[in-house]
């Protein structure tokens, strides 16, 4: 991790950072359903080759299950799944069989439903909007498919900037930073290629190697009277820049890391940066919020913990993530309600009820309030008025 004036850069040490991967390959390399323990160790090696972990997406049929019995096949997933960082991605007709929480990720143009959807609210599973022709891939980027086949794809690292300061930023030097650790990575990545430290099992192209680049202090920043509109056009022109110099793809998201979103906030305290201002005074504990939106861990509006800047919407490879702690599991109807009300695009939602696991890392600094805390979701499909003539 590099540390900067308003910026922080995590990158690999001499390869990748983050990358991901498609099933129909790693069944190339590893049959899955002919040998499933081999497929499971080889992702497990993937996983480790990549600092900021592996994301695999599941483009295969969905009969490729078929032959497994129910209890080989939650337990083939609930593997696949936990040997991949940033987590198993796929459809209502790939992978379905969930009994406790799992990082997986369900890609669907609507809300799930059924038990896919029970599982979605009560917090084991997340949700993707979908967009036809290809993967949205949650705090990586935009993964490519050809044929109904994913291209496997990385990022060189990560560029996190607060969103209060981008109109402050030396676009210049933070090209050249870029530039240089693009270039040491490609030097050292040589040396371990040649060297055959590499896994085989994922084909690296360099075409396909990007970065990306996130905002954090989203709530600080409208808290200080910041306006969205005016940022689209200086961030379009920021990745046309870096697009043209590095001449790799440059993916634009929000950054949820909740230890990198402290760091820039005690950076911007510590050293009297301008766009410290909207921080929170001591004792509080100046910290920005990760992402776009309210902090996900602070009692707020599910409106406020869900927006998405309307104006930065072209510019979004993935959706941002949305971490919605309410204090009872919902209701699909109050579900299908608030997600109706919000204003598009709408972002991947996690729900988080008592019972499900909390994204870490935990700081003592800003930790998660109690469950009981936040509002709930009402299904106002079942509330009912008293008649204008009730006797009371």
């Amino acid at each position: 991790m590099r540390e900067g004036r308003g910026w922080i850069l995590r990158t690999g040490e001499d390869g990748p950072w983050a990358g991901w991967l498609g099933v129909r390959h790693l069944d190339g390399v590893a049959p899955l359903r002919e040998t499933p323990w081999l497929a499971v160790q080889t992702l497990a090696a993937l996983d480790h080759a990549f600092p900021g972990g592996l994301a695999l997406v599941w483009d295969a049929p969905p009969d490729w299950l078929e032959l497994l019995s129910a209890a080989e096949r939650q337990g083939l997933l609930g593997a696949l799944a936990a040997c991949c960082r940033r987590g198993l991605h796929g459809t209502e007709s790939g992978p379905n069989s969930f009994e406790g929480p799992a990082s997986f990720w369900l890609h669907a143009a609507a809300p799930p439903s059924g038990g896919l959807g029970q599982a979605w609210r009560q917090g084991w599973i997340g949700w993707v909007p979908q967009t036809p022709g290809a993967w949205r891939l949650p705090g990586l980027g935009l993964a490519d498919a050809e044929a109904d086949a994913v291209q496997a794809g990385a990022l060189w690292g990560e560029l996190t900037l607060p969103v209060g300061a981008l109109g402050q930023l030396e676009i210049p030097e933070l090209v050249r930073v870029l530039a240089e650790a693009q270039a040491r990575l490609e030097r050292d990545f040589s040396h371990r290629l040649s060297s055959g430290a590499w896994p085989v099992a994922f084909p690296f192209h360099r075409r396909r190697c990007g970065w990306r680049v996130s905002l954090v202090g989203g709530r600080e920043f409208r808290a200080a009277g910041g306006g969205w509109e005016g940022l689209a056009e200086p961030l379009d022109s920021f990745i046309r820049i870096l697009e043209r110099e590095l001449r790799v793809p440059i993916h634009f998201g929000s950054c949820m890391a909740f230890e990198v979103a402290s760091h820039l906030g005690h950076q911007a305290m510590r050293e009297g940066l301008p766009w410290r201002h909207s921080l929170a005074l001591p004792p509080a504990s100046p910290t920005f919020s990760p992402g776009m939106a309210a902090d996900p861990r602070e009692p707020a509006p599910l409106e406020a913990r869900a927006m998405v800047p309307t104006p930065l919407a072209p510019l979004l490879a993935d959706p941002p993530i949305a971490f919605l702690r309410v204090p009872t599991p919902p209701q699909e109807a109050a579900c299908a309600t608030f997600l109706s009300g919000l204003a598009h695009p709408l972002p991947a939602v996690r729900w988080l009820p008592p019972e499900a696991p909390l994204p870490g890392p935990f700081q003592a600094e800003r930790p998660w309030a109690a469950a009981s805390a936040f509002t709930p979701l009402l299904d106002v499909t079942q509330a009912l008025q008293p008649s204008l003539f009730e006797e009371m």
